[in-house]
């Protein structure tokens, strides 16, 4: 029996998209004044853009709230430097995250000469005195057909992405039912929760303690991005994946 579960599909093909010259963004959500103003609740989560620089190609962000900002570069090396931090590169197979405050200002830049770039930008508001700065390694070639979870011990949100063979499923746990988990396919495409969804895809679900996914293709990538519900009563109940052929 399929579960009626609280659940908004959001399009590739409707998401809002800003550009200049060297610089080209699509916007999960509405993005205007840093706010997602769309119906579904996603709590703190409010930035999820799949963002392009040309070669050389540098874009400023202004940030007006405290925030965390988490990069994840999806082809090439992209470079970061903020009012807050000096110039710093973050690779493909790395995933960063920068605790920001209000008023600060961002420098994100492409240090190729002729290649575009692709890499996600990701905002949560932030936890006052919460400072959950970091660099997280993963690798999808060794860690084949299973979630990677990318977060610290002590954070409000957490951030998994596994690269699945086709017809692979896997389980993921949320901390607790009050939490909000947003599934966004990279690349591929997958069915969660059975609702289709393509590259770039993405869907918002509350009110459950798992989900189920499957790859529809083969290499497919998964990004799962978990704000925790308030129930802190609750453990976090981890991970698990299983591949199979139905």
């Amino acid at each position: 029996m399929i579960r009626q579960l609280p659940a908004k599909i959001f399009l590739s093909d409707q998401r809002r998209i800003r550009q200049s010259d060297v610089h080209r963004s699509f916007s999960t959500f509405s993005y205007g004044a840093h706010e997602n103003t769309h119906k579904f609740n996603l709590s703190k989560l409010f930035v999820l853009n799949d963002e392009e620089l040309a070669g050389t190609g540098s874009v400023t962000i202004q940030i007006r709230q405290a925030s965390y900002m988490i990069l994840l570069p999806i082809t090439g090396d992209l470079e970061y430097s903020s009012s807050e931090t000096a110039k710093l590169s973050i690779g493909v197979g790395e995933l960063r995250i920068f605790s920001l405050p209000r008023k600060s200002t961002v420098l994100l830049s492409n240090p190729y000469q002729d290649d575009t770039i692709n890499y996600l930008q990701i905002c949560v508001k932030a936890e006052r005195n919460l400072d959950l700065s970091g660099l997280y390694n993963f690798d999808l070639d060794k860690d084949d057909n299973q979630l990677i979870r990318l977060c610290s011990p002590v954070t409000t949100f957490c951030i998994n992405i596994g690269r699945f063979k086709g017809r692979s499923e896997g389980v993921y746990h949320l901390r607790n039912k009050h939490s909000r988990l947003l599934s966004f396919v990279i690349s591929g495409a997958f069915e969660v929760e059975h609702r289709l969804l393509h590259m770039r895809d993405g869907l918002a679900l509350s009110d459950l303690e798992e989900v189920d996914f499957e790859s529809l293709s083969e290499g497919a990538v998964l990004l799962l991005i978990e704000i925790f519900g308030t129930d802190n009563s609750v453990r976090n109940r981890g991970i698990s994946g299983r591949s199979g052929r139905k």
